[in-house]
This record gives structure tokens, C-alpha cells and sequence, in this order.
């Protein structure tokens, strides 16, 4: 591929990518049915061309918005994808999805989905953290009781909650 055919495919993907989200982001994919059509259109194609922001844009409205199992399936292999290249939102939202039985998934990966807040809360996802910290409080998730680890996960929740607000 020349660098003409990169450049061209990096602005179209950028392109399609920015219709899409503009119009899921704005409310107006949901006024039509022809115009929801077109937006996941773009980000279906602008996903296939590797563009980041599209992929996880189609891997929560796949696996959270799809109508059907094959969708679903579809959006957490994307959101699988997408936390092995060390998205913080993707691995948080991928342990979800790992918890959750309506995403078709056979059985809970309780031990996976642990991992995968882990690995989401040290990069400073604080829902992560969270999750984390009540789990370790509750006995949950298949872990032992360990107020120990609640706290330094309550701690850490803290921490990245407080980097998260607007500065003054």
C-alpha cells in the first residue's frame, strides 16, 4: 500500500467514523430507522478499517445494544480486542460483560472478569476500583472476604475518582 492509499484510508476511516459517532452521539440515529441504519454503517466500516474509536464505539453498542446473540457475541470480541491493547474502559466494560448473562455468554468467568477490573483499575479506571473494592468486601465474585484489599481498592477508587473531576 503507497502512502497516498494509507493517507486515504486513515481520512476515510476518520470520516466515517466521526458521521457515525456524531449521529449516535447526538440522538439523531434514534429519530430513524434509515438514519440509524447509515450511522452503524460508518462505524461498522470505519471499524473495519481499524480505526480504534469506531471498534469500541461497536463493541458497546453491540454488546450492550444488539439485538441478537450473534451481536452480542460480535461486540465483546471487540471489546476483548480492544482490553488486550490495554484500554482501561475496554477491559472494565469486558469484565462486565463477562458478569452479565444477557450478553450470551455460557457462564459467568468470574476469575477472568477479575482480572480484567485489575488490570482496568491500575491504569485508573475507577469503577474498576470499585467493583474491586466491593468485592473484596462482600466476598464476592468467588474471592475470600479481605477488608485489607477492599480498602486499598476503596483507596484506589478515591484516587482515580478525584483525577477524574473537572480542576478549577
Amino acid at each position: 500500500m503507497t502512502a497516498i492509499q494509507t493517507f486515504y484510508f486513515k481520512l476515510l476511516s476518520t470520516v466515517q467514523y466521526a458521521i457515525g459517532s456524531s449521529l449516535f452521539y447526538s440522538g439523531v440515529a434514534g429519530w430513524n430507522k434509515h438514519l440509524h441504519g447509515f450511522a452503524m454503517k460508518q462505524l461498522q466500516r470505519a471499524s473495519h478499517k481499524h480505526h480504534e474509536g469506531a471498534q469500541k464505539l461497536m463493541a458497546s453498542l453491540l454488546t450492550y445494544r444488539g439485538e441478537s446473540a450473534i451481536d452480542k457475541r460480535a461486540g465483546v470480541a471487540l471489546l476483548h480486542t480492544a482490553a488486550q491493547q490495554g484500554d482501561a474502559q475496554s477491559q472494565f466494560l469486558y469484565a462486565e460483560a463477562l458478569l452479565k448473562s444477557d450478553v450470551i455468554l455460557p457462564t459467568t468467568h468470574q476469575s477472568s472478569a477479575l482480572s480484567w477490573y485489575e488490570a482496568a483499575a491500575e491504569q485508573g479506571h475507577a469503577m474498576a476500583a470499585l467493583r474491586l473494592s466491593k468485592a473484596y468486601a462482600a466476598g464476592s465474585l468467588g474471592l475470600e472476604k479481605n477488608e485489607k484489599k477492599a480498602q486499598h481498592w476503596s483507596e484506589k477508587f478515591m484516587q482515580h475518582s478525584q483525577n477524574m473531576s473537572p480542576k478549577k
